[in-house]
């Protein structure tokens, strides 16, 4: 069990051509990028200024009001973080970085 869970924390999609790191689902930018860009995030930042500074994030609700940005590896063994961005009215109204736990929502 241990194994597996070992080989799945080496699990990065590769570009085999470039070996960059292929951002998570819909993430536009590697998550490096996003971490050094998130630095300049202010609250009341409209989507499109976020947008524009990040990317786009990996994952988001269906409302569009909660965006997540991950990194390339999964947090398995190795203590992983991910970026989450709140909007109210199409305002950033909260963002800060959470602990990726298997099994609770971020």
């Amino acid at each position: 069990m241990l194994a597996a869970a070992c080989s799945l924390t080496a699990c990065v999609t590769e570009d085999t051509a470039t070996g960059q790191l292929i951002p998570r689902g819909n993430q536009r930018y590697e998550f490096s990028r996003v971490e050094k860009a998130a630095d300049q995030l202010r609250d009341g930042m409209t989507k499109m200024e976020v947008l524009l500074m990040l990317g786009s994030p990996a994952e988001m609700n269906d409302a569009g009001n909660t965006w997540i940005y991950l990194p390339e590896r999964y947090g398995i063994i190795i203590p992983a973080r991910a970026l989450r961005l709140e909007f109210k009215d199409d305002l950033l109204s909260d963002h800060g970085y959470r602990p990726i736990v298997l099994g609770l929502e971020l």
